[in-house]
């Protein structure tokens, strides 16, 4: 559980927009895959309060997402709430990149609807 929070705070501290209007706006609906040293993990974004994290063992588990000023904050599980800043660019269906972390490279992409 607790790698499946880091991979969720990771994901979020990733995928927020600089203006904080669009913060997150290309997430939902979408899903974001990251796979790095720990496996694959998917989060979909069903709406602007939902998500759902798919974790490299299989599991499901839902969560919550919300803006907070220039940060978006996740509750997965019964982990503790999880605020981090943004990143310059919101995600859209299609980008992807590579973010080099404490734990190595992890590399993300969003695809259109949920994918899982």
């Amino acid at each position: 559980m607790k790698k499946l929070a880091i991979a969720v705070a990771f994901a979020v501290s990733t995928f927020a927009g600089a203006a904080i209007a669009n913060v997150g706006a290309g997430l939902v609906g979408n899903t974001v895959t990251l796979t790095g040293p720990n496996g694959v993990t998917k989060i979909y974004y069903p709406d602007a309060s939902s998500i759902v994290v798919k974790g490299a063992d299989g599991a499901e588990v839902a969560g919550t997402w919300r803006v907070d000023g220039n940060k978006i904050c996740t509750t997965v599980g019964s982990n503790p709430e999880n605020c981090t800043a943004a990143v310059d660019e919101a995600p859209t269906v299609g980008s992807s990149g590579t973010i080099e972390g404490e734990q190595g490279a992890v590399q993300w992409a969003v695809t259109a609807g949920k994918d899982f």
